[in-house]
């Protein structure tokens, strides 16, 4: 982001390797398994996903990824939900149809609809970043030598809340603050079951939620809690 980050990307984020495209990637070929859409993609060579992509930048430049490297907003990385580290996926980009091979280091993005984060780098080569979002075909071009990274569990998600109100003025106070630094962050309205206007942020994974939850308490000096989504 920052564009305004969801961090969760995660918060983490992408990159610092200076490695190159996989040498001879290609498109599946014909009879390739149809795209999916959502942000499942099946860790094999030729699967395919459609989706948006975001990307991210500043202030995410310098602090670790998902993968422990050092994100590296200039180099040619991404961040996605569930691939394999060291996953190479080419990104086309629908509006343009310009593409770009990214190496998979990062977790996120945790916005819904979306599939895919770039880095900076990454955004540029597709010619998305005065737009920040941008429809996309995702094709695995190199599987990752190490499988065992891939985050299968997607059927429960977690979001990190920043406060209850009991009324809703101060709930949207906070939620116009903290959306200047991060993305996905909404007011949850009251139920019968539970009377307040509640502040969160996003659609995570558990440890992906947890790694948030610490940075806005770190950085931001909010005591968030993380809270399973019904």
């Amino acid at each position: 982001m920052r564009r305004a980050v969801w961090i969760l990307t995660i918060a983490a984020l992408g990159a610092g390797c200076h490695s190159r495209s996989p040498a001879g990637a290609s498109l599946p070929p014909t009879g390739a398994p149809s795209p999916v859409s959502g942000a499942f993609l099946e860790p094999h060579e030729g699967a395919v996903a459609v989706g948006r992509a975001s990307y991210y930048g500043d202030p995410y430049h310098g602090r670790p990824t998902a993968n422990g490297e050092t994100f590296d907003k200039n180099k040619i990385t991404a961040a996605h939900r569930t691939l394999p580290f060291d996953t190479w996926v080419r990104v086309e980009n629908h509006t343009n149809g310009r593409s770009v091979d990214v190496r998979i280091n990062d977790r996120g993005p945790f916005v819904p609809g979306r599939i895919i984060d770039l880095s900076e780098a990454a955004a540029r080569r597709v010619d998305m970043i005065r737009t920040g979002v941008a429809p996309v075909t995702l094709t695995v071009v190199r599987e990752s030598p190490d499988p065992s990274t891939a985050r299968p569990e997607l059927h429960v998600f977690y979001a990190v809340q920043l406060g209850a109100f009991s009324e809703e003025a101060p709930a949207q106070d906070l939620r116009r603050r903290v959306e200047r630094k991060y993305t996905g962050v909404y007011v949850d309205r009251p139920t019968d079951d539970a009377p307040f206007y509640k502040v969160r942020i996003g659609r995570a994974l558990l440890s992906e939620a947890r790694y948030l939850q610490n940075l806005v308490r770190d950085e931001d000096g909010i005591d968030a809690t993380v809270v399973q989504m019904n």
